[in-house]
């Protein structure tokens, strides 16, 4: 298959797929994301410069679900990122952790212990780590290339 998506689409693909991989302890909702999950979202894209035609990117989403179900989102982010340098994909992936602990109010601590997170956002990043193959010395550094 070739490739669905850009670097940066891919990434904000992959912090909306954490974003409603479980419901968070907000009550307030914007679309399908809590308003922390979409003002982190809209954070992201002005950190790294992306510009967002949010109806083209559901649309992509609404694509690939009925092409490959709904777990092909993640999978063609995935791939789009992983053709990244190794730098670009670890930030990826402390993006995802970031993105999953605003769902929960987390905390991300300098000795790598992660907490509040839901195990279906785990699941989400722990998949990531391993497609990436993502090092120990990157997953501490992952939070710190974040520009966020």
């Amino acid at each position: 298959m070739a490739q669905e998506m850009y670097k940066h689409d891919a990434l904000l693909h992959l912090m909306e797929c954490i974003a409603v991989a479980s419901p968070s302890r907000h009550d307030t909702w914007v679309a399908n994301m809590s308003n922390a999950e979409r003002d982190y979202f809209k954070k992201i894209q002005k950190a790294e410069g992306i510009e967002l035609d949010y109806s083209d990117f559901q649309h992509k989403r609404r694509i690939l679900i009925e092409k490959n179900g709904s777990d092909s989102i993640f999978t063609e982010a995935l791939k789009a990122t992983n053709g990244c340098g190794r730098e670009w994909r670890t930030k990826a992936y402390g993006y995802m952790w970031r993105m999953a602990l605003k769902s929960w109010d987390g905390q991300y601590y300098s000795d790598g212990d992660k907490r509040d997170v839901s195990k279906e956002e785990l699941a989400l990043i722990n998949r990531a780590r391993e497609y990436f193959g993502i090092t120990e010395e990157e997953d501490d550094k992952c939070i710190s290339l974040t520009k966020v």
